[in-house]
């Protein structure tokens, strides 16, 4: 019987030192799937579906004609939010890190001639759910503005 105990004694040994081994390993384990899931959670990723970053929303800016624009984005509050340069045929995205509203105002010249056109009020959203991703384009004919309806200069410099 003595020996049968000592046998035991033996063998729950073994089993410990085996759960230690099996216990460091999944706390290892864990450790790495924790690092992971803080990468994912911090933007570090590459996969945005999992990206808890807020992201900026866009939009796309395109001239279709042979006029050179400039595009003042005015805030819905007043003060001008940013200033645009469109040449013939170009394009250019404007980022907006926050949800807001917008009035545009666009000044074209060909050929020393200049016309200033109100673009209208626009609206962006950026959230953590949501953002806006748009485009608007312009074209300009010597057919007729297409553009919107005629202003003075001295509106398109206004910051309201």
């Amino acid at each position: 019987m003595e020996s049968s105990y000592l046998c035991n004694i033996k063998t729950n040994k073994k089993h410990i030192e085996m759960k230690k081994v099996i216990l460091v390993a999944i706390v290892a384990i864990l450790g790495v799937v924790s690092v992971s899931a803080q990468n994912n959670i911090w933007g570090a990723s590459d996969n945005r579906a999992f990206s808890y970053s807020s992201q900026d929303a866009s939009v796309k800016f395109t001239n279709k004609s042979n006029y050179s624009m400039t595009l003042r984005i005015i805030n819905s509050n007043g003060g001008l939010y940013l200033t645009v340069q469109l040449y013939a045929n170009s394009s250019r995205n404007v980022s907006f890190s926050s949800t807001s509203s917008y009035k545009l105002k666009i000044k074209a010249v060909h050929n020393g001639q200049t016309s200033y056109h109100d673009g209208g009020n626009f609206s962006v959203t950026c959230t953590k759910t949501q953002i806006t991703e748009g485009e608007m384009t312009f074209s300009m004919s010597t057919y007729g503005s297409g553009l919107g309806p005629t202003i003075s200069a001295k509106e398109f410099e206004s910051n309201y």
